[in-house]
């Protein structure tokens, strides 16, 4: 093909989990705006995009298997529209709730993909592994991003045996 574009390499994967949705929402847009190529995967918005809100209580303890079925397809679905942008040369920044076990669950779905995992320590579900780069979330948004762009390094999981 004469005049076709030089392919970008593959984006990358950062996962932003916190207890509060508006928390890791704003800490991805921060993320975003700061990135040469980004895009927010919103995996509330892609829940609500499917389930009524009357369905959208929330984890209950323990989680029912209809709830647990939601959640793998919402985290599938932000995977999918992540990799999508990122095969185009696109950083993905993936706002979720993965937090306690889930943070396991999701990273299984994201393998072998490295992923660099941002975790808002406030109210964080404690059994959540400590991995990845967690920051406090009582700052501004924009200055956590600042941060976390500094130690983008420091944030990243190896889901799976590299060659």
């Amino acid at each position: 093909m004469s005049g076709a574009e030089e392919p970008l390499g593959r984006g990358r994967l950062v996962l932003v989990t916190a207890t509060a949705p508006e928390q890791r929402g704003a800490l991805a847009v921060a993320l975003q705006a700061r990135l040469d190529r980004a895009v927010v995967v919103d995996g509330d918005a892609l829940e609500h995009a499917v389930v009524a809100p009357a369905d959208r209580a929330g984890w209950s303890r323990p989680p029912t298997g209809p709830m647990l079925r939601m959640r793998l397809l919402r985290w599938s679905a932000a995977l999918a529209v992540a990799e999508t942008y990122q095969l185009e040369g696109f950083d993905a920044v993936v706002a979720e709730d993965a937090l306690g076990d889930g943070l396991e669950d999701f990273l299984d779905l994201a393998a072998p993909e490295p992923v660099h995992v941002v975790v808002v320590r406030g109210g964080a579900d404690p059994a959540t592994p400590h991995w990845g780069l967690w920051v406090d979330g009582d700052r501004p948004a924009d200055a956590v991003a600042d941060d976390v762009l500094t130690r983008l390094s420091d944030a990243r999981v190896v889901t799976a045996d590299q060659p």
